[in-house]
């Protein structure tokens, strides 16, 4: 029953529409979230279901998601590459190494927000796109930077010393190792018992994933420090892209365009969802202001050009041109 709910997707829209047998292209579409996530509900569906009707029934997408049998988060690039799959929705930390490039972006205070940051990235996804051979990039975009969740209160990140907080990347580590807490890696799904057990103390995160793990129940603190974002990417399979008659490509570059532009705007949304669950569950939101935010930029420098050194896994010159050209691309993007 489960996978028949990840892969419902748009075969079953298609079929209601009456397009399921007269498509010419069958295409298929994988998610590393689930059916219900807003990802697969605001934006993929939508995105497949428009290119569906401009095209009258000419192409027929069928949505794979998280609990499918091509659903795996650490295989999404790999599947559209392969073109397993002919389109796939991923996140370039996952697995780790694999996307140097693009996660750069999600170095400590270098982007202000979702719609700043995603439109950054897609200013240098010339820059970038060496993390996705094979497969045409559709859209690159960042969540809203993340907050210091945690079990007491903290009115800055330097009040994190002593305390055990989960860190979701290697720059993030050496950010809480700067600051003299002790960082502690698992996957989200383990976030919520582990602070009931007392295994840690907090987490860096954006807020969308707080809501969707039920967070702020055990997490009643929350330093709204706007640390860094995740990134995404939605990538095409190049060859069957490039198999495709000309108007069928231009109509999926006119709605990716045109649909993918709202992401800043979807991921301030959903992320304002679980801040208005936290405030209902009676938990405290402190706030950093600008300046507070540009301090800590400021100190945390030598974290970042030891990462862009040492931990990119990519030549230092290229690191350090690419994380350049990306804060060159947020200076014109403000």
């Amino acid at each position: 029953m489960k996978k028949m709910t990840a892969i419902v997707g748009l075969a079953a829209m298609a079929a209601l529409s009456g397009q399921a047998s007269a498509a010419e292209y069958e295409l298929k579409l994988s998610s590393m979230f689930p059916s219900t996530h807003f990802i697969v509900t605001m934006a993929m569906v939508p995105w497949a279901e428009e290119i569906e009707k401009r095209t009258d029934g000419r192409v027929k997408f069928t949505v794979f998601s998280a609990g499918s049998a091509l659903g795996d988060a650490t295989k999404q690039f790999d599947q559209a590459r392969a073109g397993v799959v002919d389109v796939s929705v991923g996140i370039p930390a996952i697995p780790r190494g694999r996307h140097p490039r693009s996660v750069l972006v999600e170095l400590p205070f270098t982007v202000p927000d979702a719609t700043i940051g995603t439109c950054a990235l897609m200013k240098v996804q010339d820059q970038v796109k060496g993390d996705y051979p094979d497969t045409k990039i559709l859209y690159l975009t960042v969540t809203e930077p993340s907050a210091a969740h945690t079990t007491k209160k903290i009115e800055t990140l330097d009040d994190l010393k002593g305390m055990r907080i989960r860190t979701p990347t290697p720059a993030i580590t050496a950010m809480l190792e700067e600051i003299g807490a002790t960082p502690v890696g698992m996957p989200p799904t383990e976030i919520y018992e582990s602070v009931e057990r007392g295994v840690i103390d907090g987490n860096i995160m954006p807020w969308g994933p707080v809501g969707a793990f039920k967070l702020q129940e055990v997490l009643k603190y929350h330093l709204d420090a706007g640390i860094n974002p995740v990134a995404m990417y939605i990538v095409f399979n190049q060859r069957k892209f490039d198999s495709l008659p000309e108007d069928i490509q231009q109509v999926i570059d006119d709605v990716s365009e045109e649909m993918f532009s709202n992401w800043g705007r979807w991921w301030h949304e959903t992320d304002q969802v679980a801040v208005d669950a936290a405030r209902e569950a009676g938990n405290e939101i402190i706030p950093m202001s600008d300046e507070q935010r540009q301090a800590w930029r400021e100190r945390l420098q030598p974290v970042i050009d030891n990462y862009l050194a040492n931990d990119s896994d990519l030549p230092v010159d290229e690191a350090k041109a690419i994380y350049a050209a990306m804060g060159d691309a947020v200076t014109a993007c403000q």
